[in-house]
């Protein structure tokens, strides 16, 4: 079910708690899984969606789904929503109508997107919304989560036969390797199934889950705890199955199945892939009971001399085996214990002992040989154990020899089984072990003791272990120690910190360091008591063992991460402190704090606190404080932000990762916690002037607002004039913070209209000689502005106060018609707009003015510009301000007409579809008043809309007849014509298609509106094919010398061009016909392989590439030409291009054109053969991964008619996917032994070398690092050219250096060494190669380490000054001696006091360095 009841059960808990959210009045909260999300191509997904805070739990809500994707981040395309059912757009649309992607309803406030199979375009991130049901939002309505698409590389294959047949009690040993090759840390479970013929659905026999705990299947349950089944994981992708004594119904189809998990950010486990292994089909025979007549028989039967023994005696089992008409006849008998093979004689009489008793084989503990009747085969074991206990029965089969000598085994027959017990001696030896069950942390020490009690010898003892992964197998030793005291390491602990110790008589201690997660398992102490004979030899008397397991919790379990805050919302300018705790075992960490800042993609690294104390800035420093302080259960990492600003504001988080073992583990993220940064609350108040309410017209008004109180003294002020008017609301001036003074949108630039500000936060506003169209409610918008901390200003809530000014106009009977007008027509036609006087006097004492408005569109926000103004004295004036707000290419195509008095007409030519808007004239009204023209009235006429609408196309295009039945190698020519054009200005352009079979359709060639001619992407036509105009808008396309592949259907798809009336062209409705070409085939068996095949080699190999002829013509009449195609990956878009192509008369060219879409440097790496004459071969040298993708050859026919070599066939063979992987790295470097014990002011040597190289021709640079308290330093580095360069900030001088030695060696010199070069050397090889197109590239780094460490004492030589001169002594030099001295004491105190506060240092390689604070310099 791929976790959906997971989804479900956390979408119901949401749902659960959303019902207290929203009972508590809660914002809404869109919730989806925690990312990034890791998903494989081609498996399924599903992400759950949450919605609460809303004042109605019960209520239904609707959910969308859309997708950002990488490569366009901003870019919204939506996939699915419950509410639209045509919500997707194109790119998913098709998937949503399949059934690929679904959106399914959990609850009313939860749903579950699925996606089926998943592609590697699905990868971005996705954003769940949900539209808000209520008036008022509050809240977060929509999430995001990020999904990653990776490559499917889990692999799964059986090295086993695909048929297999036993006898019932023969044993059945299967292996299968499970691998994934991703880069993200993933988990795999192993499962083992039997799915037996007729049976509906498999059974699972045996599995090992991602834990690697093994789980029986509930069929096989009994018999694994009969230790009959077993899964063991042998090395890093093995996994073996073993099943005893198999039985009837184990017949069927065996296979194992492998399945990928990864660990999802909310901890949850999550299924990526599975894969089945090939299947292995398992046939059981009954076992024959009775012989054939005359074929003879064997068996076996079996005596134990004491079946109740104490510890210490011997056991003794005897088999004797019985063998009828079976003279000659080879044999082997094996003692089983618990249905394991404790010991076996073969046919030859070779003893082979089982890995739990060939340690006591050794000691002499364990015998087994043939008596001298050869029936009879005797094991003794002695001294024995509590351990050695069990079901003991005889095995037997016969062996028969081939020619070579090669035994082959034949069936096998068992006697009865006989239990054995093994008492312990009451007062003997007994070992018991302190816990019996123990964890340890990784990185850790284990300890485990063993106390013995009844002890009368000399005793030693033996630790092993027996990891998770072998439950059932033998335990490999890990150290002992002998009765004498001498200690023995196991060979899997030769390298490690192990030793083993007895601390006192009774207790033995088992320690081992840097413990690694492989170190699980059960351990087993086994304590042997010893005597000594009279001959001087000891003699082991009795054993006893205790298991006990132990468990080791890895760093990531144990590490947990939370942050909190005090004080999350702030005000400018505040203190914030978030604190990460960090619970667990104390490990070196690092911590990294980042920064989600809302409408950014990605958060920002703010510091890096490294495990070695470092601190590392990425961001703004001065804003941030760093402290550590710890307790007894957890460390807390404290962030102080400092004077919060804007920029600090968003998701913080802080990741941790432990370095352990050298390198630093798995990522622990703590929870995000917002930071809110709010800006203080503006307490802006504005006073406004009281002008009169009523003011003539041609007066000056002066209106005043001024700011009573503000928010703070340092405040700044932009102010806007907003003047509101039936039509809606308009800007007049605006004055930004910074007195910057702007028109508002439509305003004119004329002098009457100005604004200033005066002393004391006060702005005027002035309007000169009024007009009547100045009315209105006049609002002083005022907004504060603030600097934060970092200087960025940010404004507050706007303020504003309103004046009403009304203007008495001059008694007028001005009227102007008020009609709503709509007018359309069509692109290019010409327009008449009218403006009508109904009333208004006339006569020499009265004059009129006229503005023509435009409005684009018909929305209220739309700015009303002036197009032509007629002032009273008849000038016309066009205003040139806020052009983009009028039609393109207007002042040109306008004429303005008074045809009577009270008529005025603007004419607009050439309409184009621009040009829609409304239109509105106003009337100003002038007459003579004491010799002064005054303006007296003014009206405005009602609104014209005027639409252009585009041609509608008419283009009709005809094409020639089919052309069928064809010869090949002839021209043909297709045409077609244009019929109908919607003008006689029409250009066109023209484009020929072809659609061949199940290939889509293809670009031949296209001709532009400017008769260009273009071939189509990915075609090299040379001059085969050619299109050209005819007389008389005729398109005409030739195909010269055809082939079978150009038979199809060709499409003339003819684009009809126009120009408008601003010479900008434009395109209608396209218009095609369709002539189909089919040609004819001259009958020919020719016939290439079609198999497809996979090939994968190394970087560097070389590769063949093999085409056949499965069938065609020979002999001189029949010549063939061949195409090797190429395609890049597997993408269907990818485009097919030649390689190579060999002529009918065998001679090669390489095509030169489409260069980028062929592997590079190929042309030098080819190599073209006909081995024989149905074969042709590709070579390619030195592949590298460039050369990958597809490959595919054609072969065309020719064959000679009437003088001529005409084609005849054509065909193509499968395709052939090349895979070059890259080169696996064996580099191996091993470093000379550690110094220990140095003198100072010596010269120290240090050497490593490359014990194994990936090549011969490889390349190495070398980096010399040293580890010491502050981390590691880079000392010297040589590259892959042996250039030697220092590393950052050091300046060596000739006491450190290094060379390069024959035969890959690398030394590195230390002169006059002092104490502080003491430390771990580090010798980092990096190794080089270059590919087959020259490049350098690298391998994985190796490494060796070497320690040097000094003596603790060193020479130091102190000289004082001689105050003796000669051989005089006396009084007179003794006080010069003391004067000296005085005065050498008093310089060193006022030199002490004058460097007060400087601190010195050491002139060497090191520095010192405060983990939390900046480094210091010498003063």
């Amino acid at each position: 079910m791929w976790n959906v009841q997971h989804y479900i059960w956390v979408i119901s808990h949401l749902y659960f708690l959303s019902g207290f959210i929203q009972w508590g009045g809660a914002m809404v909260m869109v919730e989806m899984q925690a990312s990034p999300l890791y998903r494989v191509i081609g498996y399924p997904i599903s992400i759950y969606c949450n919605v609460s805070g809303f004042s109605d739990p019960s209520a239904l809500q609707n959910f969308q789904f859309s997708i950002y994707k990488p490569n366009k981040p901003s870019q919204e395309i939506q996939i699915i929503s419950t509410a639209e059912k045509d919500f997707a757009m194109a790119v998913y649309s098709q998937r949503v109508r399949d059934g690929d992607i679904t959106l399914d309803r959990l609850s009313v406030t939860s749903v579950l997107f699925k996606v089926k199979s998943l592609k590697s375009g699905d990868e971005g991130d996705y954003e769940c919304y949900t539209p808000n049901t209520e008036r008022v939002y509050h809240g977060t309505y929509s999430a995001k989560t990020t999904l990653k698409v990776i490559e499917d590389t889990l692999i799964a294959s059986s090295t086993e036969t695909s048929s297999l047949s036993l006898t019932v009690g023969d044993n059945l040993d299967l292996q299968c390797l499970a691998s994934s090759n991703t880069y993200q840390h993933t988990h795999l479970s192993i499962t083992w199934y039997l799915h037996r013929d007729g049976q509906a659905s498999p059974s699972p026999i045996i599995s090992l889950d991602r834990y690697l705990t093994v789980n029986p299947g509930l069929e096989f349950e009994s018999r694994y705890r009969a230790g009959l089944i077993s899964l063991d994981k042998m090395e890093e992708a093995t996994y073996r199955l073993k099943m005893s004594r198999v039985e009837m119904p184990d017949a069927g189809r065996i296979y194992c199945q492998a399945q990928e998990w990864i660990q999802d950010p909310d901890r949850s486990w999550y299924p990526i892939a599975k894969k089945d292994a090939q299947e292995t089909t398992l046939t059981v025979k009954a076992k024959e009971v009775a012989p054939e007549p005359g074929s003879g028989s064997i068996s076996v039967s079996m005596k134990v001399e004491e079946a109740q023994l104490n510890e210490g005696g011997e056991l003794a089992v005897q088999c004797t085996v019985d063998v009828q008409g079976m003279t000659g006849q080879f044999f082997s008998v094996a003692w089983m214990k618990d249905n394991q093979e404790l010991a076996k004689i073969g046919p030859t009489g070779v003893l082979d002992v089982g890995p739990e008793y060939k340690g006591r084989e050794s000691d002499g503990e364990l015998r087994a040989m043939r008596t001298g009747q050869e029936k009879i085969h005797l094991l003794t074991l002695r001294p024995v154990r509590t351990q050695d206990q069990g079901a003991f029965h005889c095995r037997v089969w016969s062996n028969d020899r081939d020619d070579n000598g090669v035994f082959k085994q034949g069936p096998s027959q068992d006697s009865a089984t006989k239990p054995v017990t093994i008492k312990a001696t009451e007062s003997g030896l007994a070992v018991a072990m302190a816990t019996n069950e123990m964890s340890v942390s990784e990185g850790g020490e284990l300890r485990i003791t063993c106390k013995v009690s009844g002890a009368r010898g000399q005793l030693s003892i033996t630790w092993q272990r027996r990891s998770v992964s072998m439950s059932t197998g033998p335990f490999s030793d890990v150290i002992s120690l002998s009765q004498m005291g001498v200690q023995d390491l196991g060979a899997e602990f030769k390298q490690r910190k192990v030793g083993a110790l007895r601390s006192t008589g009774d207790t033995f201690i088992l320690e081992l360091r840097d413990i690694v997660t492989s170190d699980a398992g059960s351990y087993q102490c086994t304590v042997s008591e010893w005597t000594t004979e009279s001959n001087g030899n000891a003699k082991k008397t009795n054993s006893q063992s205790q298991v006990g397991s132990v468990n080791v919790l890895t760093v990531e379990s144990q590490l947990k991460v939370k942050l909190n805050s005090r004080g999350a919302q702030v005000m400018e300018g505040g203190e914030v402190e978030l604190l990460c705790g960090v619970k667990g075992p104390r490990f070196p960490i690092t911590v990294t704090w980042s920064l989600m800042r809302e409408g950014e993609s990605a958060p920002e690294n703010i510091l890096t606190f490294s495990n070695t104390g470092d601190i590392k800035w990425r961001g703004d420093q001065s804003s941030y404080q760093l402290s550590v302080t710890a307790s007894n259960n957890q460390v807390l990492h404290t962030l102080r932000i400092i004077q919060a600003s804007r920029r600090e504001a968003g998701q913080y988080q802080c990741e941790i990762s432990a370095f352990l073992q050298g390198r630093h583990r798995k990522l622990h993220i703590s929870n995000q916690l917002a930071v809110l940064v709010q800006p203080p609350k503006s307490v802006l108040t504005l006073s406004s002037s009281k002008p009169p309410v009523d003011q003539s017209i041609n007066t000056d008004v002066l209106i005043q607002c001024s700011v009573t109180k503000a928010t703070s003294t340092a405040s700044r002020f932009a102010v806007e004039w907003v003047v509101q008017k039936q039509e809606g609301n308009q800007t007049i001036l605006s004055s930004d913070r910074d007195a910057v003074v702007t028109l508002g949108a439509g305003v004119s630039t004329d002098q009457r209209i100005s604004m200033r500000r005066r002393e004391g936060r006060s702005f005027e506003l002035t309007i000169r000689q009024t007009r009547i169209d100045d009315s209105g409610t006049y609002y002083c918008v005022v907004e504060e502005w603030l600097q934060d901390p970092l200087g960025q200003w940010y404004k507050l809530q706007p303020s504003s106060a309103a004046i009403e000014l009304r203007l008495k106009e001059t008694v007028s009977d001005l009227s102007v018609d008020k009609t709503d007008k709509e007018l359309k027509v069509r692109d290019g036609d010409g327009v008449e707009l009218i403006c009508s006087l109904i009333a208004g006097a006339s006569g020499p004492a009265s004059l009129y003015a006229l503005t023509w408005f435009y409005k684009r569109g018909s929305f209220s926000s739309s700015v009303k510009v002036p197009l032509v103004i007629m002032g009273r004295d008849g000038i016309l004036t066009y205003p040139e301000d806020q052009e983009h707000l009028r039609p393109q290419g207007l002042k040109g195509r306008l004429t303005f007409s008074r045809p009577t008095h009270s008529t005025f007409q603007l004419g607009l030519q050439r309409a184009h579809q621009g040009d829609s808007g409304a239109y509105q004239c106003q009337v100003d009204q002038y007459q003579l008043n004491d010799g002064k023209w005054k303006q007296t009235a003014s009206d405005k006429s009602g609104t014209t809309i005027l639409t252009v609408k585009p041609i509608e196309s008419v283009l009709t295009v005809s094409a020639s007849p089919s052309l069928l039945g064809q010869n090949l190698d002839t021209d043909v020519q297709m045409d077609c014509s244009i019929v109908r054009a919607t003008s006689n200005s029409s250009r066109f352009a023209v484009t020929w298609l072809a659609q061949k079979g199940q290939e889509g359709n293809m670009t031949i060639l296209s001709s532009d509106h400017d008769a260009v001619v273009s071939p189509g992407v990915g075609l090299s036509t040379g001059q085969r094919i050619s299109m050209r105009r005819r007389e008389g808008r005729g398109f005409e396309l030739t195909i010269r010398q055809t082939r079978i592949d150009d038979s199809g259907t060709y499409y003339c798809v003819v684009e009809e061009w126009l120009q408008d009336p601003l010479g900008q062209w434009y395109k209608l409705q396209p218009s095609s016909a369709a002539i189909e070409l089919r040609l004819k085939e001259t009958v020919s068996d020719l016939s290439v392989d079609k198999t497809d095949k996979e090939l994968k080699v190394r970087d560097g190999d070389g590769v063949e590439l093999t085409c056949s002829l499965t069938a065609g013509a020979s002999g001189p009449a029949s010549l063939y030409a061949l195409t090797w195609l190429y395609k890049r990956g597997s993408s269907s878009s990818s485009v097919k291009v030649p390689l190579v192509i060999m002529g009918r008369d065998g001679i090669l060219t390489y095509p030169e054109d489409q260069e980028h879409l062929r592997p590079q440097g190929l042309k030098g790496r080819l190599t073209f053969s006909r081995p024989t004459h149905s074969t042709y071969q590709l070579g390619l040298q030195r592949a590298h991964q460039g050369d990958s993708g597809a490959y595919q050859c054609q072969v065309d026919q020719y064959q000679l008619n009437d003088g001529k070599w005409k084609q005849t066939a054509s065909d193509k063979s499968g395709t052939t996917n090349l895979t070059v992987k890259p080169i696996e790295s064996v580099l191996t470097v091993s470093a000379s032994p550690s110094l220990l014990g140095q003198n100072l002011h010596t010269d120290v040597q240090m050497d490593c070398s490359i014990v194994r190289a990936t090549s011969n021709s490889s390349r190495f640079a070398v980096t010399w690092l040293a580890q010491k308290g502050e981390g590691n330093m880079t000392i010297l580095t040589s590259d892959r050219d042996a250039v030697v360069s220092p590393g950052v900030g050091l300046s060596t001088g000739q006491r450190i250096s290094m060379r390069r030695r024959e035969g890959r060696g690398f030394e590195l010199t230390i002169r006059q060494s002092r104490s502080n070069d003491s430390g771990m050397y580090y010798c980092v090889v990096e190794e080089w190669l270059q590919d087959a197109l020259g490049q350098w590239y690298k391998f994985q780094p190796s490494s060796a380490a070497i320690e040097l460490r000094f003596n603790a004492t060193g020479s130091m030589s102190t000289s004082e000054p001689d105050c003796a001169t000669g051989l005089v002594l006396g009084i007179f030099i003794s006080l010069f001696c003391v004067l000296a001295i005085l005065i050498i004491v008093l310089s060193i105190k006022l030199k002490g006091r004058g460097s007060a506060g400087k601190k010195t240092q050491l002139n060497t390689l090191w520095a010192e360095e405060n983990p939390l604070k900046p480094v210091q310099g010498d003063g």
